[in-house]
């Protein structure tokens, strides 16, 4: 069985169940590296949307991104590119402004779903949560559920940052 979902996943034949999987919010729970983490933000659900979804303004205030360009409005089936260490292929799969932005993605043979959520707290606080799944060949040799919640929390302290400016 093992040796059937490589062979899906080398082939790429497994993006379809990603793609749905995103589509309704969620990770792939199965993976073999996967990470959530969550903040309070001092700023209205609104503004912590408009800096996550103006994915070609990132590397102002999300330094491990040196680039980031969307190309075409913000709706599922649109597709960006961006780099954080390596350029990283995704595409849209759910928008509910200003709750819930999912996409696919993909670098070399891994493939991830990344998940944002935020809702809206007391004192006009955002809670904003980031679950992210990730899984390829022999991806978990070489990056960790650990590496990955680390890289999530530098997400969050930079959307805090600029949120909170």
């Amino acid at each position: 069985m093992r040796l059937a979902m490589v062979l899906i996943l080398l082939l790429g034949l497994g993006n379809d169940r990603l793609e749905q999987l995103a589509q309704q919010g969620k990770i792939q729970e199965d993976a073999p590296v996967k990470a959530s983490s969550e903040a309070s933000i001092s700023a209205k659900p609104e503004q912590v949307w408009a800096l996550l979804t103006d994915v070609n303004d990132w590397p102002k205030w999300q330094s491990d991104i040196t680039k980031a360009e969307i190309h075409g409005p913000l709706q599922p089936g649109t597709e960006f590119t961006w780099t954080s260490g390596t350029q990283i292929r995704s595409r849209i799969a759910l928008v509910q402004p200003p709750q819930v932005l999912a996409w696919t993605g993909q670098a070399y043979k891994a493939k991830a779903i990344h998940v944002w959520r935020l809702e809206s707290a007391p004192n006009g606080q955002t809670l904003v949560s980031t679950s992210e799944s990730m899984d390829g060949f022999m991806l978990s040799v070489f990056y960790s559920s650990k590496k990955l919640k680390e890289s999530q929390e530098r997400w969050l302290k930079s959307l805090k940052a600029a949120a909170e400016r």
